[in-house]
């Protein structure tokens, strides 16, 4: 396969996104048959970022080459506003290799109507209450443990992410 195809993707915070690609032989457009592999593809803030959103990928033409990706609105819901970069993997189901077949940019546009109440959300998350933390958290998701008694947020720097106490205290710190 040659080189990924290149496409910049808008996303509207809050809605249903979908975006449909037909791979082809660039030199004879040639559709390519997709019919002996599987698709993945995933969001990410930026490149090399530890955590990222995974995309529906969705081979819908097989034999046309047409694959389509999708959020759905509360997955776009989550998301900051801001750039992001995406790519979408071919692999083969015959050897295990694996072919990068779209990437480019992703651009998140803020929204601002609550889907479910049409009133503007609050601007802090609702708080997750249990003994374990909540799956697929983005950056300022709250979390009670309920088995230790202490709140937590998840928080994002440069190269990591990660449930962090909001309120140590010193017998916290002697612990480590």
């Amino acid at each position: 396969m040659a080189s990924a195809y290149v496409s910049n993707i808008t996303i509207d915070q809050g809605a249903d996104f979908s975006a449909s690609f037909k791979l082809d032989d660039a030199g004879t457009s040639i559709p390519i048959n997709l019919t002996q592999f599987r698709a993945v593809g995933q969001l990410r803030k930026y490149y090399g970022a530890k955590f990222g959103l995974g995309f529906d990928v969705k081979i819908s033409s097989p034999r046309q080459g047409e694959i389509i990706i999708s959020l759905t609105a509360i997955q776009t819901a989550h998301l900051k506003e801001g750039r992001y970069v995406y790519d979408v993997i071919l692999i083969s189901n015959t050897d295990g290799k694996v072919y990068r077949v779209v990437e480019g940019m992703a651009l998140v546009n803020p929204g601002v109507t609550d889907v479910q109440s049409g009133i503007i959300p609050p601007s802090y998350p609702p708080v997750a209450v249990g003994p374990t933390p909540p799956e697929n958290p983005i950056e300022g998701n709250l979390w009670w443990n309920v088995v230790e008694g202490r709140m937590y947020i998840y928080y994002t720097d440069n190269d990591s992410s990660q449930w962090v106490q909001t309120t140590p205290t010193s017998q916290d710190n002697e612990r480590i």
